[in-house]
């Protein structure tokens, strides 16, 4: 008696054709993916060059010869104008009242990174002079430059802010001239040593 075949048995199955539709897909997904980093990356340079901010940010450079002319033109004393190389760089120059006194206001970031600063003015009151010399008390003497050679100066001190050093010299002509700041006194005389009194 023959045996009859299993029903599970029968021809093998064919094996399945490669499906290319899938692999186009998958091969697209990597491209895309590889796209779309290099456009993530691209957009966070983008965002990070526009919203790059150094630590130490560059002074703002002002432009002082306008400023001294017109100071020049309107004041009754020669004004003091330094003319420092591009080593330093002014930050703020003004000539307006500062406590109802008419003031030259000029002020540099010296090549050391200090600050150091000129105000001048004639017939100055007390205000004008505290406002000037935050605090500093007189430390003594020192002889510096300036239009008309070397002069006695006094010395002034202060335990913070912008006067920490200040040189103090009553003038003839001139009216009172105060230079201060962060700057050590040798930064004091190389910036006296370029000023010109213009009148």
């Amino acid at each position: 008696m023959s045996e009859r075949p299993h029903p599970s048995a029968g021809p093998a199955a064919p094996t399945p054709a490669p499906d290319r539709r899938r692999q186009r897909l998958a091969s697209y997904t990597v491209r895309n993916m590889v796209y779309s980093t290099l456009l993530v990356l691209a957009l966070v340079l983008v965002w990070w060059s526009l919203t790059y901010n150094p630590s130490e940010p560059e002074p703002r450079r002002v432009e002082v010869a306008s400023t001294a002319t017109y100071a020049q033109e309107q004041a009754d004393w020669p004004v003091w104008v330094p003319e420092p190389d591009d080593a330093w760089s002014p930050t703020v120059v003004w000539f307006e009242p500062l406590e109802d006194v008419t003031t030259w206001h000029v002020s540099y970031v010296t090549p050391q990174g200090e600050y150091l600063a000129i105000h001048q003015a004639d017939d100055v009151t007390q205000a004008w002079r505290d406002a000037v010399l935050a605090g500093g008390q007189r430390t003594g003497e020192a002889v510096l430059p300036g239009p008309d050679g070397e002069q006695q100066w006094q010395t002034w001190q202060a335990e913070s802010g912008n006067a920490q050093n200040a040189w103090v010299l009553e003038t003839q002509d001139a009216g009172t001239v105060i230079v201060h700041g962060t700057a050590q006194e040798d930064e004091a005389r190389a910036l006296l040593e370029t000023v010109q009194a213009r009148d």
